[in-house]
């Protein structure tokens, strides 16, 4: 009986703890910058600089899911037309690039605005979500040729 009871009562101490810990978690609603502390003025900038990029990225975004869908289409093909796509290739790069620049000029124009500190830690949270990147690019097999048939494997098959 007294073993029951020490038993529901540990269970309820780590549930308690357990809920405890989970409400004192910091907040991270600028996550995307590393949870940098921000004054309130840097917090505005930065909205801004997202705001006034959303409309052209989302834009952008949604012709490059377009012309995956028309890749898709064109590779899937009976009798793939090479040159449409290779044509439909420098589209989505031509739309690679812009995103990439619109992201670069976001990222110089809040790192701008921090201090030599924040720029730190800023700097280190980029680098950290590019290997983050790469790791899920790794695990989904888009990077380092996983998956690709190489000619000399073809020969043999």
């Amino acid at each position: 009986m007294k073993t029951k009871r020490f038993f529901s009562a540990a269970i309820i101490a780590l549930m308690l703890f357990g809920t405890s810990t989970l409400f004192a978690q910091p907040d991270h609603r600028f996550h995307k910058e590393g949870g940098i502390k921000f004054t309130d003025e840097q917090k505005a900038k930065v909205k801004e600089i997202h705001m006034a990029s959303y409309k052209e990225m989302k834009a952008l975004k949604n012709q490059m899911g377009e012309l995956k869908a028309k890749q898709h289409t064109l590779t899937t093909a009976d009798k793939p037309d090479m040159t449409s796509i290779n044509a439909n290739i420098d589209e989505i790069s031509k739309i690679q690039n812009k995103l990439m620049k619109i992201r670069a000029a976001n990222h110089q124009q809040i790192r701008s605005l921090l201090t030599d500190e924040q720029k730190m830690q800023f700097d280190a949270k980029m680098m950290h979500k590019g290997e983050r990147n790469m790791m899920r690019m790794h695990r989904e097999g888009q990077g380092f040729g996983k998956g690709r048939i190489l000619p000399e494997e073809s020969k043999d098959s």
